[in-house]
């Protein structure tokens, strides 16, 4: 029998430890126990929620494995029955107890598993889809979908309907096929010089001038800092709220930030924070944004070859993500800053599906 992978702060970044870790876990084949979890919606506190419970249940699925969890635990095992089995599953961050947990934390956890399952598996997602602690479905479509494509993995996805907090409810259908062959690695060691920028704007049961405005402000912010952008505005029914964001290209990877509407903002100030943020990061002459690194991070680990790139932002994220994959395999993520402080340097020694060890 395999070694037991034991995590210890599982609940670090949003339960990042715990996302990742089960992921590996169907990846290996390792049985995993985990610890200090917490419930992160809508604040974190100590004991397992119903949304990282539903990540572990929908683990223990996929590999026909054991799981030993309940919600309020700090703690929890996960025995995998076999490789991932390809198939249809259907997965609610409500099934539980209401919520407006992001099912982004699904697609994530299952992404890599199911395309290494040897067959096509489609997933229907259930949940907050435009929601703080992941990504939105404008970002997965616009920005992680993209650059996973970009290293090899074959997927798709389509939002059938938006989900906001604190109701939730939103849904989505992703089909995973298997990857064909080795994933590529990633050098972004370089400033990110975007080639295209575009700007999405989420309009759902609120009056369009309100997304108009909106949208119009990030264009005109866009061009006072020299970017010409590409808007899109999206009408849904689902829910009630505004998202919007803005993301660019530069040939080989995608980079977004996003921002969601609330209650009283103007407008403008939907604009104005994302562009900020676009236009702070592309001043750090980084390669990629660490939140966003922190999402590739596992796909890079599984690819082929070595990646290298710098990031700018806060590194807690990464540098969680980064503790999870070398507890599974030792020494593949490894985070320098030898030039300029403000920025890290990550390389990452790519095991190809865990052969190359």
């Amino acid at each position: 029998m395999l070694d037991t992978v034991e995590i210890k702060d599982g609940g670090a970044a949003r339960n990042a430890g715990l996302r990742i870790g089960l992921a590996l876990s169907l990846i290996t084949g390792r049985p995993l126990r985990v610890g200090s979890l917490v419930d992160d919606a809508p604040r974190p506190r100590p004991g397992l929620g119903t949304s990282g419970l539903t990540l572990a249940v929908a683990a223990s699925a996929v590999s026909r494995g054991r799981l030993q969890a309940e919600a309020g635990s700090t703690e929890l095992t996960l025995t995998p029955g076999g490789p991932p089995q390809p198939g249809d599953y259907h997965l609610d961050m409500a099934h539980l107890e209401p919520s407006a947990a992001p099912f982004s934390s699904l697609l994530e956890m299952l992404l890599l598993p199911l395309s290494m399952a040897g067959g096509t598996s489609g997933l229907i997602l259930r949940g907050g889809s435009h929601v703080m602690g992941g990504p939105t479905s404008d970002e997965i479509s616009k920005v992680l979908l993209p650059n996973w494509r970009a290293l090899g993995l074959n997927a798709n996805y389509s939002e059938i309907a938006p989900g906001f907090f604190p109701s939730g409810g939103g849904e989505a259908e992703v089909t995973v096929v298997e990857a064909g062959g080795a994933l590529g690695h990633l050098r972004a060691e370089a400033p990110f010089q975007p080639r295209e920028v575009g700007v999405e704007v989420l309009c759902s049961n609120l009056p369009v001038h309100l997304a108009e405005q909106a949208m119009q402000g990030a264009l005109d912010r866009l061009a006072l800092h020299g970017l010409e952008g590409k808007g899109n505005l999206r009408r849904a029914k689902g829910g009630k709220g505004q998202a919007l964001l803005v993301w660019a290209g530069d040939g080989q990877m995608r980079i977004g930030f996003s921002t969601l509407g609330k209650r009283g903002s103007r407008p403008e100030a939907l604009a104005l924070e994302a562009v900020e943020a676009m236009t702070h990061f592309l001043k750090s002459q980084a390669g990629l944004p660490s939140a966003l690194a922190s999402r590739m991070l596992l796909t890079l680990a599984c690819a082929k070859g070595i990646s290298r790139f710098t990031v700018s932002g806060p590194p807690k994220p990464l540098q969680a993500a980064m503790k999870i994959i070398n507890a599974f395999w030792p020494g593949t993520v490894r985070l320098s800053s030898p030039r300029d402080e403000a920025l890290l340097e990550v390389k990452v020694i790519g095991r190809d599906w865990g052969r190359v060890l």
